[in-house]
C-alpha cells in the first residue's frame, strides 16, 4: 500500500472538485499571488534497499540529477546514516544508505540535517542537549559518509542553547569560498522567546556570524521553531517554520528571508530578519482529509526545480514526500 495513500486523496480532491465546481485549488499567494495546488503529490516513501528507518529529520537535493533526494534519520533510528531517496520512482523508495563514520571523540550523533556539497559530500547539522550537552555539531563528511571536519558553535552561543539546538543546515559554495549557513530551533537562553538565531560559519576560519530570525506564536501561547534552512539564492534563503502540534489551526509554513549585511559576532547582537510566508502547508492535507502531520522536518529543491517536503514519522506514521510544485511558484 505504500503511495497508495497518494494516489487516493489526489482522486478525493478531485471529485471534491468536481462538486463544488473548485477544480483549480489555490493558495494564498505570499511570494507571487496564489499557488496552485493541482501539482501537488502526497506518497509514502517505500522502505527500499537497507536496514528498517524512520524519523526522518533534513533533506537536500543532488545537484544534477532529479531524481534523487537525501534524507538524514534522527537518533530515535539509528545508526546515523544518509537515505538517498529515488523521488521519481512510484512509489518513492529508499535506494541507498550511506553510514555516517566518526571520529572516536564524537560521542554521539543526533543528526537533523543535511545539505549537499559540490564534490558530493555532505554537511550535516547534529542537535546537542541542554546547555550543549551533549555537543550540537556541525559535520563535513565525503560521499561515502566518512566525517572528515566538525565544528561547534561558539562558546557565547553554545553555553546558552537550551532544548532547542541545531535544526538546519545550508551549504554554500560560491567561487572557491564556502560558507554554511545554521538554524536554531529556538531561542537561546537570555534571548527574547521569540527570537532564534541564523548562523554563518566559515570553515577555513571557524568564524561565524549570527542573525535574529523572528518566530510566531502558536495557539497554545509557545513560539513556533525553526525545523529547515534551505538556500535559495544569494543572500535569500527559505525556512520551516511550525509549531509541534496536528489540527486545522497549527502552523506548518515555508518562509523566505534574506540575511542582509555581514550578521554580528557571536558576542553582540544580531540584526533581525525580516521573514516572508511563503506556503502553509496545513490547507493540503486538509483538502485531502487527511490529518495535518506535526512534524515537517525537510525541505529541498531537486535539480529541475520542484520542491519537496518531507516529515518526521516518530516511528509511528507513514513517512511522507510532499512535491509541491516548482520554486518560482512556491517562494516566488
Amino acid at each position: 500500500m505504500a503511495g497508495g495513500g497518494g494516489v487516493i486523496a489526489d482522486i478525493l480532491g478531485w471529485l471534491r472538485g468536481m462538486l463544488t465546481g473548485d477544480l483549480g485549488d489555490t493558495r494564498r499567494g505570499k511570494g507571487n499571488g496564489r499557488i496552485d495546488t493541482r501539482g501537488v503529490a502526497i506518497d509514502e516513501i517505500a522502505d527500499g534497499e537497507g536496514p528498517a528507518w524512520g524519523t526522518l529529520s533534513g533533506l537536500t537535493a543532488h545537484r544534477s540529477d532529479p531524481r534523487l533526494l537525501y534524507a538524514v534519520a534522527d537518533k530515535d533510528s539509528p545508526p546515523a546514516r544518509i537515505l538517498e531517496i529515488d523521488a521519481h520512482a512510484r512509489p518513492p523508495r529508499v535506494v541507498r544508505q550511506i553510514t555516517i563514520t566518526t571520529p572516536a571523540e564524537v560521542e554521539r550523533l543526533d543528526l537533523e540535517a543535511v545539505s549537499i556539497k559540490r564534490d558530493g559530500g555532505f554537511w550535516l547539522a547534529s542537535e546537542g542537549g541542554d546547555f550543549d550537552e551533549p555537543a550540537n555539531l556541525l559535520l563535513e563528511c565525503d560521499a561515502h559518509g566518512n566525517v572528515t571536519a566538525t565544528h561547534r558553535l561558539p562558546l557565547t552561543i553554545s553555553h546558552r542553547v537550551m532544548d532547542k539546538g541545531l535544526e538546519g543546515i545550508a551549504c554554500v559554495e560560491t567561487g572557491g569560498t564556502t560558507r554554511v549557513y545554521a538554524a536554531l530551533q529556538g531561542a537561546l537562553a537570555g534571548d527574547a522567546i521569540n527570537l532564534t538565531r541564523i548562523g554563518a560559519l566559515d570553515p577555513a576560519s571557524g568564524d561565524w556570524r549570527f542573525w535574529h530570525y523572528p518566530l510566531d506564536t502558536a495557539r497554545d501561547g509557545d513560539p513556533t521553531g525553526v525545523s529547515e534552512l534551505l538556500h535559495l539564492e544569494g543572500r535569500r534563503f527559505a525556512a520551516i517554520e511550525r509549531d509541534g502540534k496536528g489540527g486545522r489551526n497549527s502552523i506548518k509554513w515555508l518562509t523566505t528571508f534574506t540575511l542582509d549585511g555581514d550578521g554580528a559576532p557571536p558576542d553582540e547582537q544580531p540584526p533581525l530578519v525580516t521573514k516572508r510566508i511563503a506556503f502553509d502547508l496545513v490547507p493540503l492535507f486538509l483538502d485531502r482529509d487527511m490529518k495535518v502531520e506535526k512534524e515537517i522536518e525537510g525541505l529541498a529543491v531537486a535539480a529541475d526545480g520542484q520542491v519537496y517536503v518531507i516529515n518526521d514519522n516518530d516511528s509511528e506514521r507513514a513517512s511522507l514526500l510532499i512535491r509541491l510544485g516548482h520554486a518560482d511558484n512556491v517562494f516566488g
